[in-house]
């Protein structure tokens, strides 16, 4: 894959490719993905079971 890329793109747009995928991620999971610093398994599990949406998850 990186090659094919290289090979069709050139050096510079192949980075910046993967730039943009990264970039592209790493706004999904500060949007999307919930922080649970100092919580436990226990109380994630329980929010879980009890259907509470994801992004309640970590309060």
């Amino acid at each position: 894959t990186f090659l094919t890329l290289l090979n069709h793109f050139g050096h510079a747009n192949t980075f910046w490719l993967y730039a943009a995928f990264n970039l592209a991620f790493l706004l999904f999971t500060w949007a999307l993905v919930p922080e649970t610093k100092g919580v436990t398994l226990e109380h994630i599990e329980c929010k879980l079971m009890d259907g509470a949406p994801l992004r309640d998850i970590g309060r």
